[in-house]
Parts: structure tokens; C-alpha cells; sequence
């Protein structure tokens, strides 16, 4: 007796799966500048007024294992310092990447943008001679190939700084490890607003050297250029 023929039997479809909340990804927000121009304290300030989650820098001279080093011998150690700079950076970003997913804040606030790795500390560091044409082309693969993956912000503060306030500024900061090359700063000072008039990827805020955020009417005239661009403030 033949065996009845196999019948196929359609599953309902199942339904497609909805989102569990109507969560909406939070604005993600960096600050940057120069050495000691203060990019920190830019963060910290925007982050009270917005109650910003946070993503800071911390101890660099402690992270990287070749700063101390490269700062006292770039020509010797620049190349080993920004190869973990860039490492570090991709690191940090999948941190970034859990913030954003995680937090219930309106506002996730960084206070480096991964960008500037390359396209400020490397490339100043070739222009003053301490990376080899063989070395930036390697260093400038990696971040190229780096960059492809990372989140773009929303929105980049930028803190300007004079080169007075460069000046008096590395002096009193006293990172340990760091240079007070004056020489050498003010290359990072000019890639730096070279990086900001490049920059294409967002909006840019410029807050002026002059805005002193350790005053009110400083932190208004922040505040003031912010709006636009931010979540309104929670009362």
C-alpha cells in the first residue's frame, strides 16, 4: 500500500517584532579644543545644564603607556603614542555605543571627538617632523579605516583658545608627563582650528576664548548657542 503523499503545512507567519518603548536615540554631543582650552570644563557645563550622560577623557597619561614618552622624545615615541590613542579611541567608542543604547538621558556628552586623533595630533606631529611619511600613511589607514564605524555627532562644541591663553594655560595645568612646549602646542593649537573649519560631518558651535564659563553671564552666552541645537531643558 503506497504511503500517502507528505502534505505541506503553512505555519501562520509569525508577526513582525515591535520596538518595546518609542525610545528615541539620545543627541550626541562633543566638546573639543586645544590643549588646555578647557574642552573639560565645556563638557562638565553643558552636562549640568542638559543632566547629560557622559563620556570623559580621564587620565591620558596614565592610559597610554607611550605619552610620558613621546611627550619627552616625539621623534622617538609619537608613533607608538598615537597608534594606542587610535586604538583606545575605537575602545572607547563601543563604550559610547553602549551610553547611547542604555541611558534615559536626552543628551550623551563626549569630551574628545575620536576625529581628532588623526586629523589634529597626527597630522600636526608630521607637519613639526616626528612621524615619518611611512608612519602617517600607516596611522592615517588605520584611523580611515577606524572612522568608517563611528557615530557621527549630532552637534560639535568647539572651545577656542588665543595664544596668550595657551601661554599662561599649560603652565598652571600640570598634567603629569605632558610638554610645555610652546613651540609644539601652538602646531596643536593652529591643527585645531584648522580641524573646526574643516569640519563638515555636523553643526559646529564655536564658543569664543573670550566666554568665561566660570561666571554666569559666560554660561548664558553658552546656553544661548546651545538652544537651537539641544533638547529643551528639563525644568
Amino acid at each position: 500500500m503506497a504511503e500517502p503523499a507528505a502534505q505541506l503545512v503553512r505555519l501562520p507567519r509569525s508577526p513582525p517584532l515591535q520596538a518595546t518603548s518609542d525610545r528615541v536615540n539620545p543627541t550626541y554631543v562633543v566638546t573639543t579644543g586645544a590643549v588646555a582650552a578647557g574642552a573639560t570644563t565645556l563638557a562638565t557645563t553643558i552636562a549640568e545644564r542638559w543632566d547629560a550622560a557622559t563620556l570623559l577623557e580621564g587620565q591620558i597619561e596614565v592610559n597610554n603607556p607611550f605619552f610620558a614618552d613621546a611627550q619627552a622624545d616625539p621623534a622617538r615615541w609619537m608613533f607608538h603614542s598615537q597608534t594606542d590613542f587610535l586604538a583606545a579611541s575605537a575602545k572607547r567608542h563601543e563604550e559610547l555605543r553602549r551610553l547611547r543604547a542604555s541611558t534615559s538621558a536626552a543628551v550623551v556628552l563626549e569630551d574628545r571627538t575620536p576625529f581628532e586623533h588623526h586629523g589634529v595630533y597626527t597630522t600636526s606631529a608630521r607637519t613639526m617632523g616626528y612621524l615619518s611619511e611611512r608612519e602617517f600613511a600607516v596611522l592615517a589607514d588605520v584611523a580611515a579605516s577606524f572612522e568608517r564605524d563611528y557615530v557621527t555627532p549630532d552637534l560639535l562644541v568647539y572651545r577656542e583658545m588665543t595664544v596668550d591663553q595657551l601661554r599662561d594655560r599649560v603652565h598652571v595645568r600640570g598634567r603629569a608627563g605632558e610638554s610645555d612646549d610652546f613651540d609644539r602646542l601652538s602646531h596643536i593649537l593652529d591643527a585645531f582650528e584648522q580641524f573646526a573649519a574643516d569640519w563638515t560631518r555636523s553643526p559646529i558651535v564655536r564658543v569664543a576664548a573670550d566666554v568665561d564659563l566660570m561666571t554666569p553671564d559666560g554660561r548664558a552666552t553658552l546656553f544661548n548657542q546651545l538652544e537651537e541645537h539641544l533638547p529643551p531643558v528639563a525644568e
